[in-house]
């Protein structure tokens, strides 16, 4: 029930006509099924997409290897990993004598930097804001050893008393940098605790790289669901309430698509031998011409 256009419009090829709309109009009022028309209630179509999340388990070790990554801004490593490389410690008494030097890498290599990136590769106190991360960290092993954690919500304690002992100036952001450093993920670990209160549901942090949706049908239950399709085979998982979304599909395909079986190994042989012999007339013709 529509005609082509002529030319497109944009992403549109095909127009309802006038008398399309009274014909689509007389359907909806028959209100009867035919091969054109379907009925199904508004919640058919429907689903609300829900987010399966799980919890995120950590493990944490002071390795060297991970003390020595902290040494560089992760988001300009390569870069500052160059520098070092080129200019050692003496970048932490004056980085603005190698500038033009860094900047003539950056240049050769056609390495395009953000304003702010560049910023922070020439700047003294980025670089030693980095080297008091990697020597508190370093302090922190000789205090805890580099054993290997997997509860990082006993290590936590552990650490934060030990900067405490040790009075180290690390603030709340400086001491994620070095926690980040220090911890893989690992599903053999213990769940990361968000929160707990006393009397109440544990809160666990979440891991991003695990979450997952679901389309649970309008017409079903969303924890009858989630129990029967998704806790029998991950019993760890929870449904983040505050993403759930309401949403509609429909297949056109599906409901109004009539099936062509295809033609007969017969049939299609009967057409091949009557090309053969009217090709073989035309030729004779031409040849005989």
């Amino acid at each position: 029930m529509y005609e082509k256009l002529r030319k497109n419009l944009g992403n549109k090829n095909c127009e309802i006509k006038p008398e399309q709309i009274d014909q689509i109009t007389n359907l909806y009022m028959d209100f009867e099924e035919n091969d054109i028309s379907k009925i199904y209630p508004n919640e058919y179509f429907g689903y609300n997409k829900i987010t399966v999340e799980r919890p995120l388990r950590l493990s944490a070790s002071f390795t060297d290897d991970a003390i020595a990554s902290l040494r560089y801004d992760k988001s300009i490593r390569d870069e500052m990993e160059w520098a070092y490389g080129q200019f050692g410690d003496a970048l932490y008494g004056d980085v603005k004598k190698y500038r033009d030097k860094i900047e003539a890498y950056l240049d050769k290599n056609e390495i395009k930097l953000a304003t702010p990136a560049k910023n922070k590769l020439l700047s003294l106190e980025h670089w030693q804001g980095q080297l008091k991360l990697m020597e508190s960290a370093q302090a922190l092993a000789d205090e805890l050893g580099d054993a290997q954690f997997d509860d990082y919500n006993k290590f936590v304690p552990l650490v934060n008393k030990a900067i405490k002992a040790l009075d180290l100036d690390l603030d709340a952001k400086g001491l994620k940098v070095v926690l980040d450093a220090v911890c893989w993920k690992n599903e053999d670990a213990e769940r990361v605790i968000k929160k707990a209160e006393k009397g109440k549901a544990i809160i666990y942090e979440a891991d991003s790289d695990l979450r997952d949706t679901e389309n649970v049908p309008l017409d079903q239950d969303i924890h009858e669901y989630f129990e029967r399709e998704v806790l029998q085979h991950i019993p760890d998982a929870w449904i983040d309430e505050s993403r759930t979304v309401k949403g509609y599909e429909i297949s056109f395909t599906r409901y109004f698509y009539n099936y062509v079986p295809p033609r007969s190994l017969e049939e299609i042989t009967a057409e091949i031998f009557a090309l053969e012999r009217e090709t073989e007339g035309i030729l004779k013709e031409i040849v005989n011409d």
